[in-house]
């Protein structure tokens, strides 16, 4: 344990001021989007705005920061997907791309994509996004659902599945990193759905832009991860939100 914390102790104190500040910032903004019926259900609860945050960030920094981070770490490095950051010149490179289509495809691309075809999604493109919504999508977005997803879950499943299929060979074959990422992606798409019925009520074309456009990001940080580590997925991830609510800041 001395020796594990030794090593990630940098990493570990990184996700959990994420995770404190995500969560933060997640809680917020999780509270001002719910709709009057889940809000009605939360008061009859007793749940008010400052406990639903506090409860928030208590799951964003322990739960799915702190502990997930843990074994993702050593699951990462059973499979060879733990990588220290370094920079690297091609790893930035590709980082940049990514990241800079996958904001435009944010924003303006999800107005003139699914916008034609949902109100709800066009509604969404007619405000300036929040402070809350900003540190929410660069800090619980970008750090937390990177180690939830990515550092832990496809880690897992490498692990799985070389495990269940592949245990009598050395080498990890690359087609069992690339069925763990498009799984962990669609799972990750998939988590995008519960959100989206708080806010408002779910359709055919909204579960496809779910499914479609998450899972496509979560393919695109897998990548990241597998190929430069954690830490260009988190980035990218992070900014991806950040540079699409700065176009939106600017443009509506």
């Amino acid at each position: 344990m001395k020796s594990f914390l030794k090593d990630n102790w940098k990493f570990l104190l990184f996700v959990l001021i994420g995770g404190l500040v995500g969560g933060y910032f997640a809680g917020l903004y999780m509270y001002d989007s719910l709709s009057n019926e889940m809000l009605r259900q939360l008061q009859e609860q007793n749940m008010t705005k400052e406990l639903l945050v506090i409860v928030s960030m208590i799951q964003y920094s322990v739960i799915y920061g702190i502990i997930l981070a843990s074994i993702g770490i050593i699951l990462s490095e059973k499979v060879n997907l733990w990588k220290e950051f370094k920079f690297n010149k091609n790893a930035i490179i590709v980082t940049a791309i990514i990241t800079i289509l996958g904001a435009l495809l944010l924003f303006p691309g999800d107005k003139l994509i699914f916008g034609l075809f949902s109100n709800w999604v066009n509604e969404q493109y007619n405000v300036s996004p929040t402070i809350e919504k900003v540190f929410a999508g660069l800090f619980a977005g970008g750090i937390i659902e990177e180690v939830m997803m990515r550092l832990f879950f496809m880690s897992l499943l490498v692990f799985i599945i070389s495990k269940l299929f592949y245990k009598n060979k050395k080498n990890i074959s690359v087609k069992v990193y690339v069925i763990a990422n498009i799984i962990s992606a669609m799972l990750f798409a998939a988590g995008h759905i519960p959100s989206t019925m708080q806010m408002t009520t779910l359709t055919p074309v909204l579960i496809i832009r779910c499914f479609l456009f998450n899972g496509m990001f979560g393919l695109c940080f897998g990548y990241l991860y597998r190929k430069y580590g954690i830490g260009y997925a988190i980035i990218s991830h992070g900014l991806c939100h950040l540079i699409s609510d700065i176009l939106m800041i600017i443009f509506i």
